[in-house]
């Protein structure tokens, strides 16, 4: 039995009906399939002739997708068939001029006049298209030509080293642009002028220069690896070690920049793959990523590295290491990384130690070694790799203990606290292995106030994850109560926040308490304590970590919102720069605003579980609405609006993040967004809304959407920010999103797109027109609601009526919503349609007007488009049906509308107007215009209903009673 060959005609067809219906991609297999068979025919005319379209088609899907390298492709293989093909030049013309190649756009525009027959129907669109294509090139010369002349005088300006500062600020902003970026590497091919910068010893030129390196090698692999090459990692590696607060941390950002660059990962992360398959490398990139992480090793493992650049390669290393979206560095650290960040580990600042130097570390370089050693250990694969990655723990860890000091002890409890942050089973496991409860218990117990110290911090760890530590969940808490009573305030207050820790791990659950009821509270009231008595920094930040994981519970949540004096410290405390302290800070917001993320059980999982005996989680009756709306009240008429807004300027995603948690929650009331935009709010989230976590973005973008559906956007958002406030808004439209998001980013481009021009043609160039097309395909019907409103605002935009003049069913749909039962959605539909077939009586008044050669041809294209509109509303077999119903309703708004669009219909030409005449419409149309009754039709719409049979008698396609007749002669 042989196989079938589907027949390419078929296929083509099928992807001819795909294209019409905007199903590009659909349309893009059907055209693949169709190649694929045509391909195995033997060439002959005809087949080249099916090629030419195949290619010629798909090449126009592309250019839809974005897609315009693979349309150029396609365009180009059609060509080869057909030398002449006017489509295909257009198309590959078209994708030339979108990619910013002028020249090869101009020389296929050219080819295509000259191939095209003179006087025919795409031979003016041909030379508006080549006029504009040398307009470009000739803009594009000259602002080229500016930009050469401005970057030779910025680098002069930091080679005189009269206004550097300004010059390689400049230079950053020029960087960020592929045109800059190229300019500045014209001027200097061979990074000599740039390598000179960062060798000398001036500190704002070191930074700056890292700075625009960093944004000159962004998404480009070509400039990333000529960075690479001629500065080198050694240069890179001296700005990690400096003792800088900044310099570190920029070439922290032009490292990452580079690995992202040089190992394409940005794409490579886009593929779906199974996580424990590692990325497949060219041979020149995995040597790449061995020099830098060998460098990395060594800087973490450098005395003489400062502080804050061990911080920034322990982050770069976190972030590349793994295999699953990294650089499949994993095994090979295990080896020779691990026992290098231990070796950091096991520094405590202040101990009296026989070595002449120590680490230098900050207070979270501790943190990020356990985040280190975290992504290591959940990226290894198999049980071999982890219990090698396990032994290499506990060998470092008895080695270690060979020395029976006080050093050396402290030192093993400082390490076992970091594995029990970071990969808690290997930490556990030593815990029980290596006997070191007692010697915790015994630490704690001493007079030596580091011991104590090092003691509370592995207690409070060890005992935090209750599922895992059970024994020693008393026995840690009973520890911490005896320091809580200790003469020294620092080991008091560190107590504190440790059985805090340990009181809060039932998170929300109120039926989950490790502690005595009403222990939290009394636990929360004694942090307030020290927070607004001590006059100490680290005395109050110690208590607000403490009230970061007490108001957790509900209680401790009432209390705090009630205490000002402990929020006005707190607000306090939001000054100062340490990312860890405000992270504490944002944290007590969330929690006490309810912002944090609730993952309530299914039902029916609920009930089986209570069938079980399990435990289920209980949300505490002060978490419910009305409980947290009045906490956010007060919250509000405390001040927190200008301390959130403070706080949106530190640079930590983490931070930043919360910060759109709380901002959110305090939008969801309506009346408190008018005292967050004059606040700052607004101006603030737009930072948020654009850089940060994912989430952070989205609960930002959220925000905005709803500051903008209740607020005048005008007022809001002045100026170039309501541009800016487009694109985070247009990105909530995701399928993954809520229906809520997606909803009130719908009304928020609803409200947008009424403003003006400038914002319509914003929403456009984000691709809006068709993110927000989709959602009027939805089945949920707040959702199709909301996006045919946006739309019937976007349409004003003459750029939109294009969407809807070629081949598709956009206008069909339309006339079909007009038939639904929900009256706002038909509203919006007959909106739409009403300013879409408008046209032709808005240029009525213009078009004998003497107008110039480019506006008279322009006004044929528009009556030209208003036309094929107005036929597509009446191919629509169903709209005699839709539009008697709605004609004869009994809402004036909606009959208003539907009367309109026949009066659009008929004003265009004769045929236009037989076609409506043959339908029952005119019977209803007669009838409205004859009704007495003011209360059953209104004067306006009868105006209209009258005005179409005027026009239909001016056609002379109906006649005149006799009545009317009478009274025209009177």
């Amino acid at each position: 039995m042989t196989a079938t060959i589907p027949n390419p005609d078929d296929l083509r067809e099928q992807g001819n009906q795909a294209f019409k219906q905007g199903k590009f991609q659909e349309a893009i297999d059907r055209y693949t399939e169709a190649l694929n068979t045509l391909l195995e025919l033997p060439l002959s005319e005809i087949i080249k002739i099916d090629l030419t379209k195949c290619y010629s088609n798909r090449s126009q899907c592309y250019i839809n997708l974005n897609q315009y390298e693979e349309a150029i492709d396609d365009a180009t293989r059609a060509l080869e068939y057909t030398p002449a093909d006017q489509k295909s030049l257009y198309r590959r013309a078209n994708a030339f001029e979108r990619l910013g190649k002028s020249n090869e756009a101009i020389s296929d525009a050219q080819r295509l006049i000259s191939v095209s027959p003179k006087g025919g129907s795409g031979d003016e669109q041909t030379n508006i298209l080549l006029r504009k294509l040398r307009e470009n090139a000739q803009n594009k010369h000259t602002q080229q030509t500016q930009l050469a002349s401005q970057i030779q005088q910025m680098f002069e300006t930091v080679q005189s080293n009269s206004n550097s500062v300004t010059a390689l600020n400049n230079l950053l902003v020029i960087s960020r642009e592929d045109a800059g970026a190229e300019g500045i590497l014209t001027y200097d091919p061979e990074l000599r002028q740039i390598i000179d910068f960062m060798q000398k010893n001036e500190r704002t030129i070191i930074l700056g220069t890292t700075r625009v390196l960093a944004s000159l090698i962004k998404n480009s692999y070509k400039r990333a690896e000529l960075v690479y090459l001629k500065l080198g990692l050694p240069s890179i590696a001296r700005c990690l070690a400096m003792n800088d607060t900044e310099i570190p941390a920029s070439a922290a950002v032009l490292l990452h920049n580079m690995i992202m660059s040089i190992c394409d990962l940005e794409n490579r992360r886009k593929i779906r793959k199974s996580t424990n398959v590692p990325f497949n490398f060219d041979q020149s990139v995995i040597e790449f990523i061995n020099n830098t992480f060998r460098m990395l090793n060594g800087l973490i493992d450098d005395k003489t590295c400062s502080s804050i650049g061990r911080d920034c390669c322990l982050d770069l290393v976190v972030k590349f290491v793994d295999r699953a979206n990294g650089c499949n560095w994993v095994n090979k650290f295990v080896v020779s990384g691990v026992p290098k960040v231990l070796r950091v580990a096991a520094t405590v600042p202040n101990l009296a130690d026989n070595d002449s130097k120590s680490y230098l570390i900050t207070e979270q370089t501790k943190m990020h070694i356990s985040c280190v050693l975290s992504v290591v250990y959940h990226d290894l694969c198999s049980d071999q790799e982890r219990e090698e990655f396990n032994n290499e723990c506990i060998e470092f860890i008895k080695a270690l203990r060979e020395k029976d000091d006080d050093q050396s002890r402290i030192r093993t409890i400082s390490v076992l606290a970091v594995l029990l942050q970071g990969p808690f089973d290997t930490g556990n496991a030593i815990l029980g292995s290596q006997n070191l409860v007692d010697l915790m218990i015994q630490m704690a117990g001493s007079d030596d106030v580091v011991q104590q110290r090092i003691a509370i911090e592995a207690i409070v760890l060890s005992a935090s994850k209750k599922d895992k530590a059970a024994g020693i969940l008393s026995q840690g808490a009973d520890i911490l109560k005896n320091l809580y009573r200790s003469a020294n305030e620092d080991i008091q207050v560190l107590a504190l926040v440790g059985l805090s820790k340990i009181a809060s791990s039932k998170g929300t659950d109120a039926s989950g308490g490790i502690v005595a009821e009403g222990s939290c509270q009394t636990l929360g009231r004694a942090c307030c304590k020290f927070l607004t008595t001590s006059e100490s920094f680290d005395i109050r930040r110690w208590s607000s970590d403490g009230l970061a994981y007490l108001t957790l519970d509900a209680d401790v949540k009432e209390e705090l919102a009630d205490n000002q004096p402990a929020l006005k410290a707190l607000f306090s405390l939001c000054q100062c720069q340490d990312a860890h302290v405000l992270y504490s800070l944002t944290t007590i917001f969330v929690n006490l605003t309810n912002t944090y993320d609730i993952n309530k059980p299914d039902k029916e999982m609920a009930e089986l579980a209570a069938y079980a005996k399990q435990h289920i989680p209980k949300d505490h009756p002060k978490d419910e609405k009305s409980f947290f709306d009045e906490r956010r009240r007060k919250l509000i008429e405390a001040g927190i609006i200008p301390v959130l807004v403070q706080l949106c300027k530190h640079k930590s995603e983490n931070c930043r993040e919360q910060i759109a948690r709380v901002f959110l929650g305090l939008c969801e009331n309506e009346k408190y967004r008018g005292p967050i935009v004059a606040g700052g709010g607004a101006k603030a989230l737009l930072p948020l809304a654009l850089e940060g976590t994912s989430v952070g973005k989205t609960k930002a973008s959220q925000a905005l959407a709803k500051i903008c559906i209740t607020n005048n956007p005008e007022i809001a958002f002045p100026g170039q920010r309501m541009l800016e406030l487009v694109r985070p808004i247009i990105k909530l439209l995701k399928p993954e999103h809520t229906a809520l998001e997606n909803f009130e980013a719908l009304m928020a481009l609803t409200n947008l797109a009424s403003i003006g021009e400038n914002v319509r043609k914003r929403i456009l160039k984000e691709d809006g027109f068709s993110n927000i097309e989709q959602y009027m395909f939805e089945e949920h019907a707040l959702l199709r609601r909301a996006a045919t409103e946006c739309m019937c605002n976007l349409v004003i935009q003459e750029e939109v009526v294009k969407y809807f003049t070629s081949e598709n069913d956009r206008i069909k749909l339309l006339v079909l919503l007009c038939g639904e039962d929900d009256e706002p959605l038909i509203k919006a539909a007959l909106g739409t349609l009403a300013v879409l077939s408008s046209l032709q009586a808005d240029i009525e008044y213009i078009k004998d007007l003497n107008l110039e050669d480019e506006e008279r041809q322009r006004l044929n294209n528009l009556m030209n488009d208003n036309r094929i509109i107005c036929q597509k509303i009446l191919d629509v077999k169903s709209l005699p049906d839709i539009f008697k119903q709605l004609c004869a309703c009994n809402n004036p708004d909606l009959q208003f509308r539907a009367l309109y669009i026949i009066r659009n219909i008929v004003q265009v030409n004769k045929e236009f107007a037989i076609q409506i005449v043959e339908t029952d419409l005119m019977d209803v149309l007669f009838a409205v215009k004859e009704i007495k009754d003011a209360n059953l039709v209104n004067e306006k719409n009868q105006k209209i209903a009258s005005d179409i049979v005027q026009i239909c008698l001016k056609y002379g396609l109906i006649q005149r009673n006799k009545e009317e007749t009478a009274a025209s002669k009177e």
